[in-house]
């Protein structure tokens, strides 16, 4: 190899190093910092949602068997 393919060598392998460190952050992202902003309770929306369908199923299928009740107790007799 020649002198001057070594010089351009060394030459672009400082800059990479150079932009390589410019290019990295300062600091990293501590984990501590994700941690506090998420979501402290992440299930409390499923365990509302679930009641909610709970109570919306158990409406239904009261209404069906009041409306049983009352036909065959003959307040909807024709």
């Amino acid at each position: 190899m020649s002198s001057a393919v070594m010089e351009r060598t060394i030459e672009q392998a400082e800059i990479r190093e150079w932009i390589a460190v410019k290019t990295a952050p300062d600091e990293p992202k501590s984990v501590e910092t994700k941690k506090e902003l998420a979501d402290p309770h992440p299930l409390v929306p499923v365990f509302i949602a679930g009641v909610i369908s709970l109570t919306a199923a158990l409406v239904f299928v009261g209404s069906i068997l009041a409306w049983i009740a009352l036909r065959h107790s003959g307040v909807m007799a024709p």
